[in-house]
Order: structure tokens, then C-alpha cells, then sequence
């Protein structure tokens, strides 16, 4: 293996893939680890405020940002790090797109990175697995994760998968990897900004801000646009190409995470349930029965429609995620 590669892992302060917190990178030249890097990063101003939800995953505060390099610092360190070279990642969609969308909020330029995703490959090289989640495949290859949702630690272990894959596959560089396991590289396009963006619209919050009252977030929520299936997306996944619904509220994340998540598996979200609709995830209803949303749904699978009924586990199963991710 002798070519050189860079293993990254993102974390964010909210469901706005520009509020970057934290970044891991490890460095692999010729088949062993070669060198690591970690910060916290304050996020972009326009996006910089921390969801209850993202700070149960992975514990990051915007205290402890606060002194934190911003991302035109940070973003000058991944360059320098990696050297040009290509970049892996666990779901590899999210990460990149972190990349492009912080810089572009920033108003800063990036070069143009080749990428591989190891879910994508994990799913091609491992598919005996029951899931392929970061723990799953990296305890498969040997590496036992001791911080799961820590950039560094997911970033490191990204980095073992990668190694073990090429090894399966019998490959010496990330090119030829693509070719013998049929997962092609990616890339990511650089962005070329002549003068600083002006400020974007914030996201919705995932919870709403102290005295927005519920109505008021519910309006918010129903404004955040549908995020478009990911090119990315492995098309052999469960969600790939379905079109899914949610009734109810989920405890693990509210509706614009769900969205995005289901897009980056390559599914259409959808806000209201039609006849279109194949999967529906029945959330808490406040203990009032069921939603408007749900009979609808029944009545159209009475009628012959083929839709799943799926609960808040099964789908962070069919997404690859703990409930806690």
C-alpha cells in the first residue's frame, strides 16, 4: 500500500451541515498511520448555535468552543494535512459535504479532494455483517472504538477500515481498491469564492429556542426546504430510492435531522404522506392516538399501497445509526 490518504470525521453543533465543532484527521502512507490531528472549531457565525440533540451525541458545548480556532484556521489545516491527497470517511456524503458547506458560508475557497466512503465500502467487502455501523465494521476488523462520536476516535477508526478493506481486497492504493471492490472514488469539486459570502439564513434549531413556544417551531420546522437524495448514497441500502414519512415526534432527533438523514441514504423525505409514499416512521403523538399522517397512511395501504410501518429503533437500524447518533 503505498500511496498516502487522510481519514476524517466531522462533528456539528446542529443539524446545519456548515456548523462544524470538531474535526479528527489520521494520515495513512503505505498502509500504516503516519500521523493524527484534532481541534474543536468555533463554528461559522451564521450557524453557531449548538442543538440539545447534537450535544447528546457527542458532548460538545458551545463553551467549549469558544476559544476554539474558527474554520478559515481549521480549514488551512486540513489542507496542509492531508497534502492534496484523498480523503475517507464513514458516510462519507455527511463529511464532505461539512467540508463544502462550511467553506461556502465562510466565504472561503477549497481545493477540489478525491474521496472514498467506507460505509459504502463496508457494505460491498462485509456484507455477512448484520449492520454497518462505524462499531460494527471496526470491531469486525479488529479496532475497538473507545469514544464513538469523538472526531478523533471516529476518524481513527475509519482509517482501520480502510486498511483491513485493502487487505481483503489485495489492493496497494485507493484506486485500485475501487476497482476490485466496484466502489468508485468520488470527488469532491473545489470552490473557488473571489470575495467573502454574505451571511446565509440560519437553519431551524433542532429544538426550539427558549420562549418560542410550540406552534412557533412547528411553523419553523414545516419552512426548512426537503434536502435531495445524496448522489452519493450506496444504492443497495434499505432507504435507497424510498420515499419516507414522519408522524409523530421522534425522541432522538426532530424532523429536519430525519430528512437530511434519510437523504444522505439516498431516500426522498417527505413532509406529508401520499401516494408516493413506502415507509412511514410513526413517532410519539403525545399520547392522543394516532396522527392525521398515520390514518392516512393506513387508509392507503387498506387500499393496496404498499407502505412500511417502521418505529424510531428500526429506523436508526435501516439508517446505520445508534439511538444515540
Amino acid at each position: 500500500m503505498g500511496d498516502a490518504w487522510t481519514a476524517i470525521d466531522f462533528e456539528t453543533a446542529n443539524q446545519d451541515r456548515g456548523s462544524a465543532c470538531a474535526v479528527g484527521l489520521v494520515r495513512v502512507r503505505g498502509g500504516v498511520v503516519e500521523d493524527r490531528l484534532t481541534t474543536l472549531i468555533r463554528p461559522p457565525g451564521p450557524v453557531d448555535f449548538f442543538s440539545r440533540h447534537n450535544t447528546a451525541v457527542h458532548g460538545i458545548t458551545a463553551a467549549d468552543v469558544a476559544d476554539a480556532p474558527g474554520w478559515s484556521e481549521v480549514l488551512d489545516r486540513i489542507v496542509e494535512f492531508s497534502e492534496g491527497g484523498p480523503l475517507v470517511a464513514h458516510n462519507a456524503a455527511f463529511d464532505m459535504g461539512v467540508l463544502r458547506q462550511a467553506s461556502e458560508i465562510s466565504g472561503l475557497s477549497h481545493p477540489a479532494w478525491d474521496y472514498a466512503c467506507t460505509l459504502v465500502l463496508s457494505r460491498r467487502t462485509w456484507g455477512e455483517l448484520p449492520d454497518h455501523r462505524l462499531p460494527t465494521v471496526s470491531a469486525h476488523v479488529g479496532h475497538t472504538i473507545t469514544r464513538h462520536h469523538r472526531a478523533d476516535a471516529d476518524a481513527e477508526a475509519a482509517a482501520h477500515i480502510m486498511i483491513a478493506a485493502m487487505r481483503r481486497h489485495g489492493t496497494a492504493s485507493l484506486p485500485e481498491l475501487a476497482q476490485a471492490s466496484g466502489v468508485r472514488l468520488r470527488r469532491l469539486e473545489s470552490v473557488r469564492i473571489a470575495a467573502p459570502a454574505p451571511p446565509q439564513p440560519v437553519s431551524v434549531p433542532a429544538a426550539a429556542p427558549a420562549g418560542e413556544d410550540r406552534f412557533s417551531h412547528w411553523q419553523r420546522v414545516s419552512r426548512t426546504p426537503l434536502p435531495q437524495p445524496s448522489s452519493d448514497a450506496d444504492p443497495s441500502g434499505p432507504l435507497y430510492g424510498r420515499t419516507v414519512c414522519v408522524s409523530g415526534d421522534l425522541e432522538s432527533m426532530d424532523k429536519p435531522e430525519v430528512w437530511r438523514r434519510v437523504a444522505e441514504a439516498g431516500g426522498h423525505p417527505a413532509k406529508n404522506v401520499t401516494k408516493k409514499t413506502d415507509v412511514l416512521v410513526i413517532g410519539g403523538n403525545g399520547g392522543v392516538g394516532k396522527t392525521a399522517k398515520h390514518r392516512q397512511a393506513e387508509t392507503y395501504r387498506e387500499r393496496g399501497q404498499r407502505i412500511d410501518f417502521v418505529t424510531e429503533p428500526e429506523l436508526l437500524t435501516l439508517l446505520g445509526m445508534t439511538a444515540a447518533s
